[in-house]
């Protein structure tokens, strides 16, 4: 628990910076400046921060190691994001709102930043391995499948660079081409940069919101966690699968909301402000959560 209340720690305060933000360009010729360095700051992530991020990400994880023993993973992942199409489905059912505006949030979970140190911790080495494998699934499914409810188009999945640079960083593993020194160091750059700039945009779009408006917060991110710990629970019980594999798919399954998920709301007109807010309230909850999933597992 202590490292789950150091990492919240090190991750909620450049959310408060960006509420912060929002408070000071509060009039209207600051508000439309901040407004037009965000929408160009997510077309510079989805462009160019995050696909060279996922880059070396694919690049440096651990592929050749166990890899005949990850189709339990694989096969998680999958179900869990099916079935969060299906909790999606019934969120915009229940509060009358666009499938498309609440599915991602609800759909995919922080699979990287929160989970992979968790699992490290929790789990040990085998946890990070899994981790990872988890991970690598989790962002094709996002900047495929997640890509198309959001956009509404096929061609968007073509377009984003992140889906090539994924699979030529997962070519360069396989063929065993090793990281350099200097790239190593720029990957650990990059990944310190990346994550505090899109959280800072997290908390600039937080809004002040209706009771309703926060009731819908709330049950997404019930859907979201508890809803991705219910069902990583039950396959596991299906599937009779066990120990290391187990936690990692429970601990994983119920994350808050990616940060990627307001990213690409954002950038498609989707509603980012409940992605947003979706993040913020996730990662309180993340407290309340991990004691069950231990339990559990």
């Amino acid at each position: 628990m202590d490292l789950l209340f150091s990492l919240l720690v090190k991750i909620i305060p450049y959310i408060f910076i960006g509420w912060i933000f929002t408070k000071l360009s509060a009039d209207s010729s600051g508000g439309k400046n901040a407004e037009l360095f965000v929408n160009y700051f997510v077309n510079f992530a989805l462009y160019l921060l995050i696909p060279i991020f996922i880059f070396f990400a694919m690049w440096s994880a651990p592929l050749s190691e166990n890899i005949t023993n990850t189709k339990s993973v694989i096969f998680a992942v999958i179900t869990v994001c099916f079935f969060g199409i299906l909790f999606a489905l019934l969120h915009s059912k229940i509060f009358k709102t666009d499938f498309r505006d609440v599915a991602l949030p609800i759909i995919f979970m922080n699979s990287a930043y929160l989970a992979i140190p968790l699992n490290t911790i929790f789990f040990g080495k085998d946890g990070t391995f899994y981790a990872i494998i988890y991970n690598i699934i989790l962002t094709v499914l996002h900047f495929t499948f997640g890509l198309r409810i959001v956009s509404g188009s096929l061609k968007e999945i073509f377009r984003l660079p992140v889906l090539y640079f994924a699979f030529f960083g997962i070519f360069l593993n396989l063929t065993g081409i090793k990281l350099s020194v200097g790239l190593l160091h720029f990957s650990e750059i990059l990944s310190s940069v990346t994550l505090p700039v899109m959280l800072c945009l997290v908390g600039y779009q937080i809004q002040a919101v209706s009771v309703s408006a926060l009731k819908k917060v709330f049950a997404g991110v019930f859907f979201r966690m508890f809803g991705g710990l219910i069902v990583a629970y039950i396959f596991c019980k299906v599937f009779n699968i066990t120990g290391v594999v187990k936690g990692v798919c429970l601990l994983t399954s119920s994350m808050p909301s990616a940060v990627n998920t307001y990213i690409l709301n954002k950038k498609y007109d989707a509603d980012y402000s409940f992605a947003s807010s979706m993040i913020t309230v996730g990662l309180v909850m993340t407290l309340i959560v991990i004691p069950v999933v231990l339990w559990l597992k």
